[in-house]
């Protein structure tokens, strides 16, 4: 949600890029962070409630598309990227999904590690 008005951006511009949002309900990074190299303390990383982030992508008139309520997504999302103009793309993950490569808190980019 850090650079949420880019959706306006690019509405207004009506510009011919796709959001792909993988949500873990969560602030990935940082929840990721508190899991490896916190002791599991995980502090304001997760959001109990679900933001519907469809209707707020919606709400700034992007079409959207929710993997998880398609019957094929495979085919929801190939017809989401074909079709023109912005899209968010959503898809539920799980919170305990990680991303690599990443860098761990203090080190330099060239520490960064991979799984």
């Amino acid at each position: 949600m850090m650079n949420i008005q880019e959706m306006a951006t690019a509405v207004e511009h009506n510009l011919d890029v796709k959001i792909i949002l993988m949500n873990n309900q969560a602030l990935g990074l940082v929840h990721q962070q508190q899991t490896l190299f916190y002791q599991q303390h995980i502090f304001a990383a997760t959001y109990p409630k679900r933001t519907d982030f469809l209707k707020i992508a919606a709400g700034f008139g992007l079409d959207t598309c929710d993997l998880n309520a398609e019957a094929d997504p495979q085919a929801a999302l190939l017809a989401a990227i074909q079709r023109p103009g912005p899209c968010l793309i959503h898809a539920l993950i799980d919170i305990n999904e990680k991303v690599y490569p990443m860098v761990p808190p203090g080190a330099a980019n060239i520490e960064m590690i991979g799984e």
